[in-house]
């Protein structure tokens, strides 16, 4: 009764104190609720996305020095941009409308593995809540009600307990994946969702979760007590949401969102595609060697346009993912979605003792080597591992770096530290940041 109580009055609260701040959260979120219940090819929709556009593409003209350049001619006139065009030149990115200093920074590793740094205006990170918000909704989810999130804990990604408390969230370390580790999990979700949790993760957390309920037969968790699952950040596999799905009695859902911009799509398992957010998002395919859109169904590189930063504009900006565009139905209404969906996959890689490691852990400790601008990191044998690093200068903290995977992989660990010119590119067009080639040896 007092845990109900609770959550009703975060919701109250949330929503009170959004309204006091001028009411941007729940502006976005009912602008996501009318574009989701309109066809994709209405008229209406198309008029209110290009005036969003319009509005976009002259902020940026006006006042960001990287775009100030170029003569207007809608859209397809802007320059195509990557994680390496902004890092070059990121103040020029930057609206002369904001003060850098107040915005919210934002930074994930990148295909690459290595960090990337974007900045988001206060009501550009409300329309992420409220995309948040909406897209959780289908899980069961509501605002005041707890959140259940798995992900690798760092000094950047921890939150206070009260932070926590305040929004009924519950972080849960998975730093390490081995069977005890996880046991230890699943007690730590089956006593923060007592009263009812979501559960946020990764993909390849999920992945380790099924392999481990494969391995000793588990057909239902008792106890654990969740209204749905949300995978985010990569591939989910078909498999790994049946099997998490029986075994934890709810609906498990893909999303395909990322730090930058935000919650660009959710999946529709019943014609296995991700609808688009188009009250927030323009999302072109474009082919794998130009800028030429490709056609229908035909797979390509996923760009996006984000309509709402206007404090850090990202106009056909290259994601690094591959996918195509392709048109459904669902409710009766003719929907744009993402299929064949081709990014982000990460292979499992193992300490020396055999435990399955988070490939999130690794990616978080190259963090503490800025001048690294690329990365692969290579599983040889049960003990063998490479780590190819691209850098602008010659690297020379090789000792240190071997050290910090050391502690992380085990004493018996061999790291051969090789500096390359580029990274390999795969046949789809993607770099894999983490690699395991035991099954090759």
């Amino acid at each position: 009764m007092i845990s109900e109580m609770m959550c009703s009055l975060r919701n109250t609260s949330f929503w009170l104190l959004d309204s006091l701040k001028g009411g941007f959260v729940k502006k976005a979120y009912e602008r996501l609720r009318k574009f989701e219940k309109m066809d994709s090819k209405d008229p209406e929709l198309l008029g209110l996305q290009q005036t969003a556009l319009q509005s976009l593409l002259h902020h940026s003209l006006k006042t960001t020095a990287f775009y100030e350049k170029l003569q207007c001619d809608g859209l397809s006139s802007f320059p195509v941009i990557n994680k390496a065009i902004i890092r070059e030149q990121q103040n020029a990115f930057i609206s002369s409308k904001f003060d850098k200093a107040s915005l919210s920074v934002m930074t994930t590793s990148g295909s690459t593995g290595t960090p990337f740094v974007c900045y988001q205006d206060s009501i550009k990170r409300k329309a992420v809540n409220a995309e948040v918000i909406y897209y959780s909704e289908k899980a069961g989810y509501s605002v005041g009600k707890k959140i259940v999130f798995l992900r690798v804990l760092t000094e950047k990604s921890q939150k206070s307990k009260l932070h926590q408390w305040i929004q009924n969230e519950k972080l849960l370390d998975i730093s390490n994946l081995d069977d005890w580790h996880i046991e230890i999990l699943l007690e730590n979700i089956k006593t923060n969702s007592k009263k009812g949790a979501m559960l946020l993760a990764y993909a390849s957390t999920l992945d380790a979760l099924c392999d481990y309920f494969l391995r000793k037969g588990a057909s239902y968790e008792s106890g654990i007590n969740l209204s749905g699952i949300v995978s985010s950040s990569e591939i989910l596999n078909d498999n790994t949401r049946d099997i998490v799905r029986n075994v934890f009695n709810c609906q498990c859902f893909s999303r395909y969102s990322n730090q930058e911009n935000g919650v660009i799509g959710q999946d529709d398992v019943k014609n296995n595609v991700f609808i688009i957010n188009e009250a927030h998002y323009l999302v072109e395919v474009l082919e794998m060697e130009t800028d030429e859109p490709t056609a229908e169904g035909e797979i390509g590189r996923i760009v996006i346009t984000d309509l709402y930063n206007y404090a850090m504009p990202m106009i056909r900006y290259d994601t690094g993912d591959i996918g195509a565009i392709v048109y459904v139905t669902r409710n009766n209404l003719t929907k744009k979605a993402i299929a064949n969906f081709g990014g982000r996959k990460v292979d499992v890689v193992y300490d020396c003792d055999g435990n399955r490691l988070s490939p999130h852990i690794i990616t978080n400790n190259l963090w503490s080597f800025p001048e690294i601008c690329q990365f692969q990191f290579i599983q040889e044998s049960g003990k063998r591992y490479t780590i190819k690093i691209n850098t602008k200068a010659e690297f020379q903290r090789s000792e240190e770096l071997r050290m910090r995977l050391i502690k992380l992989l085990g004493a018996d660990s061999e790291i051969d530290i090789a500096s390359v010119d580029e990274l390999p590119v795969l046949a789809s067009g993607k770099r894999k940041y983490i690699v395991n080639n035991m099954h090759l040896s």
